[in-house]
Order: structure tokens, then sequence, then C-alpha cells
């Protein structure tokens, strides 16, 4: 979540590729990708150093991972390491 300054709270979202210092101390991390990590590379390849895309990026069905999916995922890396 972002926002940009009182009362503008938003459901605004950053998935980052490389270090963003400038956002330490500004927005809590959270998250961890554990699988479509293909469909983020193509994400990756219509950024620019710019910030702006080069084609239109929708997210048009998210779907919803259920908690209990998740934390079978984690247990199962957990045990992986």
């Amino acid at each position: 979540m972002a926002n940009s300054g009182a009362d503008s709270n938003g459901s605004q979202f950053f998935i980052t590729f490389k270090a963003t210092p400038h956002l330490d101390n500004k927005h809590v991390v959270f998250g961890k990708v554990i699988s479509g990590v293909d469909l983020l590379k193509k994400l990756e390849a219509v950024g620019s150093e710019s910030g702006v895309p080069s084609c239109q990026v929708k997210i048009v069905d998210c779907g919803e991972v259920s908690s209990i999916n998740t934390q079978d995922k984690l247990q199962g890396e957990k045990g992986m390491k």
C-alpha cells in the first residue's frame, strides 16, 4: 500500500526488480514470490528507467491466494533449506 500524503491511502503496490534505497523507511516491504517468476520477468521487460512502461499492463484477474495454500508452500520451502 502506498499513499501520497495525509488521507490519501490507496491500493497501489510496487514490484521491484532491483534495489530501491529511495523507498527505505517510506514503505513497508511485504510478500514473497512463490510462483510466477516467468510472468514477473515479462513485466520487467516492458519497464524503463523513467518508470513509464513501453506498453500498457493491466492486472485483470489476480485470483485469490488462500492462506492455507500459502502456508503449505512456505512450510515446504523451510523443509528444503
